[in-house]
């Protein structure tokens, strides 16, 4: 493993090589990663904290999850960035964190060209996780405070978008729910870290909004979202489950 610290330079390089999608970045923006000899994110100690508590959530151990590793996790990057000037966010690789370096903070108290640091990704992951413990608890109201907190540290993660999209599902927010799955869709090529992943993401903001759009009673729209999920996810079974549900709509209708 091989730890990257990008200053002013770097970056400029990354950014003309094309790494960076339309990134001008700032002169005092660093990026600080742990990489592996391919350049791939590894996970550090802290982000193996959150995957732990991910574990203690699937087996039913939630709020022993949230009030242990992830909290631990929260507490010490709060306390480690707690009234330091600037603005820091956290990527999971180089396209994200060159694009996070290149937006600078853009308002930072209304400030512009403060100093940015991007760090790995562990501290919005630990606030995401709170985010999936709340919501699993049915606590959707703590769940979208965690999840706006991660999204503060990358406002490009289509994961957090989606999670935080669920939430307003659960209280029947169509249409601010349809608004972050279609946010979700378009960063889906930034936070995947292969292809795959991408598309992955991107199937499931679009499945998200296929079931917003069926609450709107807007079906043609909903079939075209499950429609395209299935042409990246081919035979993906939720999307198929929801065509077929539209069908029975439809044929009820008439």
């Amino acid at each position: 493993m091989k730890r990257l610290f990008a200053g002013a330079a770097l970056l400029a390089a990354f950014t003309l090589a094309g790494c960076a999608p339309h990134a001008a970045v700032k002169p005092d923006s660093t990026i600080t990663l742990s990489l592996d000899e391919a350049g791939k994110q590894v996970a550090d100690a802290d982000e193996q904290k959150v995957l732990d508590a991910l574990k203690m959530i699937e087996a039913g151990k939630i709020q022993l999850a949230i009030d242990g590793p992830l909290t631990e996790v929260v507490s010490k990057y709060e306390t480690m960035y707690a009234g330091k000037p600037g603005k820091v966010f956290c990527a999971r690789g180089l396209v994200d964190a060159l694009a996070y370096a290149g937006m600078g903070a853009k308002a930072v108290n209304g400030k512009a060209d403060v100093p940015v640091q991007v760090i790995g990704p562990a501290w919005a992951q630990a606030y995401w996780a709170r985010g999936y413990a709340y919501s699993e608890m049915a606590r959707y109201a703590d769940a979208r405070a965690e999840l706006e907190k991660a999204l503060a540290l990358s406002p490009m993660d289509s994961q957090y978008k989606s999670e935080l999209a669920f939430t307003y599902q659960r209280s029947g927010n169509w249409e601010k729910m349809l608004a972050l799955y279609r946010e979700a869709e378009g960063d889906a090529g930034i936070s995947g870290a292969t292809p795959e992943d991408a598309a992955r993401l991107k199937c499931v903001a679009l499945r998200g909004q296929g079931y917003a759009l069926v609450e709107l009673h807007r079906l043609d729209e909903a079939t075209g979202a499950y429609q395209g999920c299935l042409k990246l996810v081919p035979g993906e079974p939720k999307s198929l489950a929801e065509l077929g549900y539209i069908q029975g709509l439809r044929a009820k209708a008439h």
